[in-house]
């Protein structure tokens, strides 16, 4: 899988597996939402329940404070990622690439 995020939207290759609109991060092209990001916490869906949360550029777990990965690893493996904040990445990791 190799990733590239490119005005707005997220490419494996030349197909767009995810988009991002607002505080969304959703399917494809449409406008399904896979999950929303509010202030440090990444939750499933439209809903609040929590996947992962960033502190201190770690994802960590649920609202835990075990460390799953570290956002400079991730956007390594994101091309165009530098202007994509941690918690967007952290969103993308927990959806796409764990």
């Amino acid at each position: 899988m190799k990733l590239e995020y490119r005005r707005d939207q997220l490419k494996d290759g030349s197909k767009t597996i995810a988009n991002i609109k607002g505080d969304k991060l959703r399917k494809g092209t449409g406008s399904s939402t896979l999950c929303n990001v509010r202030d440090d916490k990444v939750r499933r869906g439209t809903g609040s329940s929590t996947l992962c949360n960033v502190k201190n550029g770690d994802i960590r777990d649920g609202t835990g404070s075990s460390r799953k990965a570290k956002v400079k690893d991730i956007k390594r493996m994101i091309k165009g990622s530098e202007s994509l904040s941690d918690v967007f990445i952290a969103a993308i990791w927990q959806t796409f690439i764990r």
